[in-house]
């Protein structure tokens, strides 16, 4: 009885449950190895990156239990995603202009 009442109010994950998760994420390895092999001009990186965006949030998901975590947890999860698509885009932003500096060839 004390053994349930330690896991009260936690999810525990099924086998079957990391099974499948792992399986998708072989396949999305795959995925990408192909996508790899196949000329899409600049989609190429667009493609990668989505494959691995689809693989970080399984992996965030279920392997790091976000998805049962409390509402605290998703949102603090969300905060950083959020801040570090803020620090992504300024250094976006400063690599592209970055262009408009005259770097003379004596330098």
């Amino acid at each position: 009885m004390a053994e349930h009442a330690e896991h009260e109010g936690h999810h525990i994950a099924s086998v079957t449950n990391y099974l499948i998760i792992f399986t998708l994420l072989l396949l999305l390895t795959a995925a990408t190895v192909g996508v790899a092999f196949i000329d899409l001009g600049v989609f190429n990186t667009v493609m990668a990156l989505a494959i691995a965006s689809v693989k970080a949030m399984l992996v965030i998901l279920y392997f790091m239990h976000l998805k049962f975590s409390p509402s605290q947890t998703k949102l603090a999860a969300a905060a950083a995603i959020f801040w570090l698509m803020i620090m992504l885009t300024i250094t976006a932003f400063d690599y592209v202009g970055r262009g408009w500096q005259h770097i003379p060839n004596g330098w």
